[in-house]
């Protein structure tokens, strides 16, 4: 083999080495579990690695503790506490010391005894047995009667839902509490005064109770053992219950004639803790029975009717929140009245166009008006105005007058009449009647005056040929 042959090999061989470290580097073990074996003079542990990498183990002091960090070891799926009560060991305990150093400590009750640590597959092997005084001593003990060791109790206690509306169910578990001869809960709420408490047993570890006032409320548990010792660990759990929503409405208009809108607005209902989701309209009338309801799922909540009858009428509003709690119902009263208004005066300003010889003429012209509903939706209208023209003949102002019968649907109106109407040009008679017919539309409307648009068409009814002299008008209606 040459000598460029030898040094790319040596080269290869370093690579691969440094890769198998790198990729044993980014390896990380975790403990999977820890098993415990007792007999009358010796405690065995086995400690369990998913993959094993190298521990240092040292004593301390103050309580006594024999500890073993694990490098390389990311994860813990053992218990975080296992009991052993044995050989003057208490328990084991597990944690993380570091981020990737996992750590196990042996909990002594007085004296650390003897003991050594194996290597097994995959992990480690801790052997302890008894000091030779420790065994003189169980020889003397064994002459005498056996005193039972009680076990320190464990609480253990769960509270659901975590969230609930007042007066739902709160439920208090307690029955994975260890070594207890009974249990004892006590709530207590934001101020730290204490609401209530209930006391458990083994048999009976299950606890229902309920609260009508919103807010937080903490529970502390203990649980006791045959000595009725109180355990020592953090038994703590909490629950919040929602505040309701509170519900706003107002009308716009509260007062006003069938037939026309009235808003009802709930915007302003506000959720504490939360926000408005929904709200439930309904109406009744003054003996109760409903007359319509509305839902409104989305902001703003409003809805907007017409009274058909008269009468005075309930509204209310229901809010309902984002965990579907529900406020008291926010009321106004609304009162339809009939509109009694019979007479009414008006006023036209706008634009003529009329037809004769041969061409058209514009001119402006104004009208005053009185008018009589004398059936819902039905008006008769008498009017009267002038056109002005600058020009010389043969156009000239006139003066017109009409009455007409005017139907409503909605904000649309029609109409039809007849009227009398002035020579517009030397030519024609002094005065002739005409056909007259009109439609409209109401575009505003505030307080007891409209604003509408108005077109009117008129012509002769005889004698005169209606091509040549017609006449068309375009105008803003004002109505008081």
């Amino acid at each position: 083999m040459t000598r460029k042959n030898l040094s790319l090999s040596v080269f290869l061989l370093l690579f691969i080495f440094l890769l198998a470290t790198i990729s044993f580097s980014q390896q990380k073990g975790s403990i999977e579990k820890i098993v415990v074996s007792k007999t009358e003079k010796t405690v065995e542990v086995r400690i369990h690695f998913s993959l094993f990498s190298y521990y240092r183990q040292f004593e301390l002091s103050g309580p006594n503790r024999v500890v073993l960090d694990f490098f390389d070891t990311n994860f813990i799926k053992a218990p975080r506490f296992l009991r052993v009560n044995a050989l003057g060991i208490r328990g084991i305990r597990t944690g993380r010391f570091r981020r990737d150093i996992a750590r196990v400590v042996f909990d002594m009750l007085d004296g650390i005894p003897p003991y050594r640590i194996e290597t097994i597959d995959k992990g480690l092997r801790i052997l302890f047995w008894p000091s030779e005084e420790e065994v003189i001593e169980e020889k003397v003990i064994e002459e005498k009667p056996e005193i039972e060791e009680v076990e320190d109790a464990i609480c253990d206690m769960n509270v659901n839902p975590a969230k609930a509306n007042p007066n739902d169910p709160i439920f208090v578990d307690m029955s994975g509490s260890q070594n207890a001869q009974s249990m004892e809960v006590e709530v207590f709420d934001k101020e730290g005064m204490k609401v209530t408490s209930q006391r458990l047993t083994p048999d009976s570890p299950k606890w229902e109770t309920r609260f009508d006032k919103p807010g937080e409320y903490f529970f502390k548990g203990k649980a006791f053992n045959k000595e009725d010792k109180p355990s020592e660990n953090l038994c703590e759990a909490r629950t919040y219950i929602n505040s309701p929503p509170i519900s706003k409405l107002e009308c716009s208009p509260c007062k006003d004639k069938i037939r026309k809108p009235i808003t009802l607005d709930a915007t302003g209902s506000t959720d504490p803790d939360g926000q408005v989701i929904r709200v439930d309209f309904e109406i009744t009338d003054k003996e109760g029975n409903l007359v319509d309801r509305y839902t409104d799922n989305d902001m703003p909540f409003s809805w907007q009717i017409v009274f058909e009858d008269k009468g005075v009428f309930i509204v209310t509003a229901v809010s309902t929140d984002d965990y579907g709690a529900m406020s008291e119902p926010a009321l106004v009263r609304v009162a339809a009245r009939e509109d009694k208004k019979r007479l009414f005066i008006l006023l036209d300003a706008g634009a003529v166009a009329s037809r004769g010889e041969g061409t058209h003429m514009i001119f402006p012209a104004g009208r005053l008006g009185i008018g009589y509903k004398f059936l819902p939706g039905i008006d008769i209208v008498i009017a009267g105005g002038a056109a002005y023209s600058n020009l010389s003949a043969p156009w000239k102002s006139f003066y017109n007058g009409s009455l007409l019968l005017n139907f409503h649907l909605g904000p649309l109106y029609i109409g039809a009449g007849g009227g009398v109407t002035t020579e517009n040009r030397e030519t024609l008679p002094k005065s002739y009647a005409e056909a007259v017919v009109n439609i409209g539309f109401d575009m505003f409307s505030f307080s007891k005056t409209k604003i509408s648009l108005l077109f009117e068409g008129a012509g002769p009814v005889k004698d005169l040929e209606l091509e040549d002299h017609y006449r068309v008008m375009a105008a803003l209606r004002i109505t008081f």
